[in-house]
């Protein structure tokens, strides 16, 4: 039969692990929460990538539309002093080529941003790939924890077995 002191051992042992176990399941709980935030921003970053790709193919068209409008434009020069009124058609074509040339800047200065926002979301998602390993980490350790519970549950069942054998 074990003494009233091992049997206070034995709870106080039990105590302790179930409050291990707790805060254990608290990390878990606050793992999992940021795991769910993560999830969030890599959809988020996801979304950002196709409207960032969206907006590249746009500036491409935009910059072949302008290729042709320079080589139009161009070809009207040399035919200027040909005839006369296709004066007024090299008129139009620059005031398009200007607005295209504002519209690529405008362009620019957004793809700029967005690969700004990528460059800050890859940042983002280098932090999120660390968190991930330390929650691998903590979750390597839990079960660590969770194994050494079940190898003291079994050294107290083998010690209350011998206790129970030596009282018959």
């Amino acid at each position: 039969m074990l003494s009233e002191e091992q049997i206070k051992k034995i709870v106080s042992a039990n105590e302790s692990l179930q409050v291990q176990l707790a805060d254990a399941n608290a990390m878990l709980a606050a793992r999992q929460e940021e795991i769910d935030f993560l999830n969030t921003e890599l959809a988020e970053s996801t979304a950002l990538r196709s409207k960032l790709d969206g907006q590249q193919a746009q500036i491409e068209s935009i910059e072949n539309q302008l290729g042709e409008k320079q080589k139009a434009a161009k070809g009207a020069e040399e035919r200027e002093f040909e005839l006369h009124q296709e004066l007024t058609g090299m008129a139009l074509l620059n005031k398009q080529y200007n607005e295209l040339v504002q519209d690529y800047a405008y362009l620019q200065s957004q793809y700029k941003d967005v690969l700004a926002q990528l460059t800050a979301l890859q940042h983002h998602n280098l932090e999120l790939e660390k968190v991930a390993g330390s929650m691998g980490e903590l979750q390597s350790r839990l079960e660590n924890s969770l194994l050494e519970k079940d190898v003291l549950k079994e050294r107290i069942n083998t010690l209350e077995a011998q206790k129970f054998i030596k009282e018959i």
